[in-house]
């Protein structure tokens, strides 16, 4: 090898040296760069991570009070927000609450869309955190950078209450009238016991249950579009409570008391008489419906506008008279299940509407007077006292979910009873202005007419206002039904009626006697339209009003089940 060759091999040597040595620090400068770059990402990404979970809790956390379960108020919803956001480590931290409604877009796809708080149903929570963009560049790749994480959640809760309807606890009395009622209506007589109606309002049945034990309903939804006979309604309820753990002797014998009874070929709409209004009625399945409601119901929707009549007897100290009262339901009661609040257009999205009936009493008799100066006094009375009640509404305001710390929900429900209009008019002529009592006496031997009376009835009734009655539940507790009464008008007590009587006496001349008149209106007062008032209120009118739920000025609002599921992330 000549002199020159062995320099320039040594000269390539040491390039090839620097060049390997410049190729080391730059891989040495890339992997402290992917370094970085792995480490600050990874930071982002716990960072991000971290923030999702501060959205998710704090979402949670607020539709637990918000939507299905909200008191209306979106200062409470950001404030239990901001609460789970700081015990979350996210004190002070950037937080946007915004409430509306989960909903299916052209896609397929949730989405969630923002509305006011009184139809809201979920919560959207938005987190925030300005952070350094990178720890090794510092300012030179833009400095901080600012992490965002969203987060749905929903909490669904359902209740089912009816407002005039039968009651759940029942005297002896009214026993009777039901057990009249109920034939009137099934065409053969009914012969229930205390025992068996109380077994049956003690016991609550789910639409699953009925469901389950029908053999032609596949669904809830099924069920409530189906067309019903008495008959076939009182088959699945008895079916019902057999296959469930609320079956009893009593029970099952009061029912089979009750489909023996039942002759009528009355028919019904499943929906006319249980009204679900959640967006898919399955979510209904497990509401409570309480037996007694569901039959009383069942049978006033069934027998639509047909009178029912309720032969009574009230004594009166001059002879017996054989009072004919009828009932007329123009429009039936409901039961109602579904979420609390209002919805796009401002409507009660659960509400429900209680009876509207006519309950007219026919006297016709003649009835014996004891008048001073008078021989043989005798009244032919002609009088029908009639008394309506329109049709009342109730609205499932709110449901205030109870929280971990507190398993008691409140249920708020707005009612609206319905008015009452009173008067006495002729059996023989409703249309009349008034009832008319006709006064004869014996003169000679002959029976004479004395006087013409016309009895006018003058009673101050107030229309009611609504109001709302709140309901404490607590779910380990056994504590539902619950019922409360809607009263804002003065009630008029219907024994009190002859107080407010309007009495004009005509007489015809035949018998001429001081202060006659007013001796015909005392004995009337006294001895016939008093004790005939008294007697047909605690007879008839009072107990019947009782029994349906249902007052002058008021109604009984039954609150039967509240269904609360847990919150639900939907985003």
């Amino acid at each position: 090898m000549t002199a020159s060759l062995k320099l320039q091999c040594q000269s390539t040597a040491l390039r090839q040296r620097g060049a390997l040595g410049l190729l080391g620090i730059l891989t040495l400068l890339l992997a402290i760069l992917f370094t970085a770059l792995a480490v600050d990402t990874g930071r982002l990404m716990m960072e991000q991570r971290r923030l999702q979970t501060v959205a998710d809790m704090a979402a949670l956390d607020a539709a637990a009070q918000a939507g299905h379960c909200g008191n209306g108020e979106l200062s409470s919803i950001e404030a239990l927000a901001a609460a789970s956001a700081a015990r979350n480590n996210h004190a002070g931290g950037a937080l946007t609450v915004r409430v509306g409604q989960i909903t299916v877009g052209a896609d397929g796809l949730r989405e969630f869309s923002e509305t006011d708080i009184a139809s809201a149903t979920a919560v959207s929570v938005v987190a925030a955190r300005t952070v350094p963009a990178s720890l090794f560049a510092g300012g030179t790749l833009g400095g901080d950078t600012t992490l965002q994480a969203m987060a749905v959640a929903e909490r669904d809760a359902l209740a089912g209450f009816s407002a005039g309807t039968m009651l759940v606890s029942l005297s002896d009395e009214e026993t009777t009238l039901l057990n009249t009622l109920l034939s009137s209506i099934l065409g053969a007589p009914v012969g229930l016991d205390l025992i068996s109606y109380q077994g049956i309002a003690d016991t609550n049945l789910s639409l699953g249950e009925l469901v389950e034990a029908s053999t032609s309903f596949g669904s809830v939804e099924e069920l409530l579009s189906a067309d019903l006979s008495m008959n076939e309604m009182l088959n699945l309820y008895a079916d019902a409570v057999a296959a469930s753990d609320a079956a009893n002797v009593d029970v099952a014998n009061g029912l089979d008391s009750l489909i023996a009874a039942n002759v009528s070929d009355v028919t019904a709409n499943f929906g006319e008489i249980v009204a679900v209004t959640t967006e898919n009625p399955q979510e209904a399945a497990q509401a409570d419906i309480n037996l007694m409601d569901l039959i009383s119901t069942s049978a006033l929707v069934a027998n639509g506008d047909e009178a029912i009549n309720l032969p009574l007897n009230v004594s009166l100290p001059a002879g017996l008279l054989n009072v004919s009262s009828a009932l007329t339901v123009t429009e039936a009661p409901q039961i109602a299940i579904g979420p609390p609040g209002r919805d796009e257009d401002g409507n009660w999205k659960t509400q429900l509407k209680t009876a509207q009936l006519e309950l007219a009493s026919d006297v016709q008799s003649n009835i014996d007077l004891n008048i001073a100066g008078l021989t043989g006094a005798q009244v032919n009375l002609d009088l029908r006292l009639q008394l309506g009640i329109a049709q009342g509404r109730g609205w499932l305001k709110s449901i205030q979910c109870g929280m971990i710390n507190s398993y008691q929900s409140q249920v708020t429900i707005g009612s609206q009873p319905g008015t009452a209009t009173l008067a006495l008019t002729q059996a023989g002529n409703p249309s009349a202005a008034a009832a008319t009592a006709d006064v004869s006496a014996i003169l000679l031997f002959v029976r004479v007419p004395v006087a013409e009376v016309e009895i006018g009835l003058d009673a101050p009734l107030q229309n009611p206002s609504s109001t709302e009655l709140v309901y404490q539940v607590n779910p380990l507790e056994d504590d539902l039904p619950q019922t409360q009464t809607a009263s804002t008008a003065t009630g008029l007590a219907l024994s009190n009626l002859p107080q407010n009587f309007q009495t004009d006496v005509t007489l015809l001349g035949a018998i001429s006697l001081p202060l006659l008149d007013t001796l015909i209106e005392e004995a009337l007062l006294a001895q016939v339209l008093t004790p005939l008032i008294s007697q047909l209120s605690t007879a008839t009118l009072d107990p019947l009003l009782t029994l349906l739920g249902i007052e002058i000025g008021g109604m009984d609002v039954k609150l039967i089940s509240v269904d609360i599921s847990r919150p639900e992330m939907q985003r």
